[in-house]
């Protein structure tokens, strides 16, 4: 169930969860703490606790400052690299995170937690030549990894169809396709991005200044490549990914789903994390087309409503009914936002991802919490 023809565009979104994310890092440190294969004889203890204690309770800030502190007295601390990695991807600077990681695998060669968090960073930062070459390391010393071969598979496949591809260069958007075919909705493409750059950009006050790569595929490429959900139109992970197929037969559908998943890049450019999934796909949902009938349609014929709290960490565990749901519920909390918040809806962005909750974010600009979700539920029919 494509979604996208039922009028408005529903995407996927790659995420890298943060709770899971973190399990993984103190999985990996356990395995690696007290090893033969420490380069120095402190990094057989777990160097500096409060740093992984903060962490692991979501502060990477202070997680940042305690590592940088210890570094400066074992600056060969491949550990506390890591751990200066970790914290600055989780803070979205994904520059300073690949840095730390590469200092980390050059002062532990064998470090493969390390080279498999910096093929993660360097993929979501669309370096696909980075995270491979860092992927396949990682598979040669850890043989029997069944996750990282499978990633690697992925990511081999994914670049062995890129390669194929055309492009259509641009300072601000770089847009790959295959064929003459789809070079017609390619150059539609780049005239959709250029005419939101602004108005998208000076509504949420954010504007990407890094070349955004937008791929254009065929339905069953596209399923290939992403894994996203049957229903998903259109998907962001740091490169805007298109099924295009048929797509100029709906060009107004094809305006949506572009417009949809350039408001998450911009949405990731002034809060890389912290963002929930219902202000993410509320925004762009809202922001899209002036076109939001269907959301009463959906509401008025939907037997359920789902909880706000239930709508914070992505949507592909649904099927296409409720996703439809889901969808229309987060683009009354984006528009809700954009009516209360008003200019603000760029620094509320930025509080998120500076690590601040929703409701500190609303606070400060003036919203109060318990008034915006009784709002919220009151125009998706909750009593």
């Amino acid at each position: 169930m494509n979604l996208s023809g039922t009028g408005f565009a529903a995407c996927w979104r790659m995420q890298f969860g943060y709770a899971a994310a973190i399990a993984v890092v103190m999985t990996f440190t356990t395995a690696i703490v007290g090893t033969a294969e420490a380069t120095e004889p402190q990094e057989r203890e777990l160097p500096a606790p409060a740093a992984w204690a903060a962490l692991e309770r979501g502060d990477a800030a202070k997680a940042a400052a305690i590592f940088r502190e210890e570094l400066e007295r074992s600056p060969r601390n491949a550990m506390l690299y890591y751990g200066a990695g970790y914290a600055a991807f989780t803070l979205g600077r994904s520059d300073a995170a690949i840095s730390a990681l590469k200092r980390a695998i050059e002062y532990n060669p064998r470090f493969v937690p390390a080279m498999v968090l910096l093929s993660q960073v360097a993929y979501q930062g669309a370096d696909l030549d980075l995270a491979l070459r860092t992927m396949e390391k990682a598979a040669a010393l850890a043989p029997g990894d069944r996750a990282i071969t499978q990633q690697l598979e992925q990511w081999r496949r994914e670049s062995a169809l890129h390669s194929r591809f055309e492009e259509r260069p641009g300072a601000r958007f770089r847009v790959l396709f295959e064929g003459a075919a789809e070079k017609t909705i390619s150059d539609r493409v780049a005239g959709v991005l250029e005419s939101v750059y602004w108005s998208i950009g000076k509504r949420l006050n954010s504007y990407p200044g890094e070349t955004l790569t937008v791929i254009l595929y065929t339905n069953r490429q596209f399923q290939d490549i992403t894994r996203a959900p049957a229903w998903a139109g259109g998907g962001y992970d740091g490169r805007i990914r298109l099924p295009v197929e048929g797509a100029l037969r709906s060009p107004k559908t094809l305006d949506r789903v572009v417009t949809h998943e350039f408001v998450h890049a911009v949405i990731t450019n002034a809060a890389p994390r912290g963002v929930p999934t219902w202000i993410h796909e509320g925004l762009a949902s809202y922001l899209e087309s002036s076109d939001r009938s269907w959301v009463a349609r959906v509401l008025k014929s939907a037997g359920v409503r789902i909880p706000l709290e239930d709508l914070a960490d992505g949507f592909d565990r649904f099927d296409g009914e409720t996703a439809l749901v889901a969808y229309a519920e987060s683009l009354v909390g984006g528009q809700l936002l954009c009516e209360r918040l008003g200019a603000n809806v760029g620094p509320f962005l930025q509080m998120l991802g500076s690590g601040h909750t929703v409701d500190q974010a609303l606070s400060t600009h003036g919203v109060q919490p318990d008034s915006f979700y009784a709002q919220w539920r009151a125009r998706i029919g909750v009593k």
